[in-house]
């Protein structure tokens, strides 16, 4: 798997968070999914899943304006900056922060096992 390969399913994952796509987004996402969030809580795949079922984080527009990927043989460590803008039960947010993601290739193919954001000083 190249750079690129990894950047086309980042590119799909951000896409289904935008458009609410939880079907997609179970593909993409391991069972064994850490999603940490920037204010420091963190879900499983499945409470995420749920929560972007029941719109409780609807994603209106993701940016990154940098972004590292490097591949290790099955893993996949993306690094960088994003600008996130959403409703928060509800309430619009934006975020701005620094993450990292991991992505594994296992037998159901490439699929992401963790993300950890961190909010950037305005």
């Amino acid at each position: 798997m190249d750079k690129d390969s990894i950047r086309k399913l980042e590119d799909q994952r951000y896409a289904a968070m935008c458009a609410g796509d939880a079907q997609t987004l179970d593909k993409l996402l391991a069972d064994t999914l850490v999603y940490t969030h920037s204010y420091g809580g963190a879900d499983s795949k499945a409470n995420y899943l749920d929560g972007i079922r029941a719109k409780k984080w609807q994603y209106r527009k993701i940016e990154r304006p940098k972004e590292n990927i490097q591949v290790h043989g099955d893993c996949a460590v993306v690094t960088g900056q994003v600008r996130i803008e959403l409703l928060s039960d509800g309430k619009p947010k934006t975020l701005n922060s620094a993450y990292t993601n991991v992505w594994i290739k296992g037998p159901k193919g490439w699929q992401m096992v963790a993300w950890q954001s961190t909010p950037l000083p305005a």
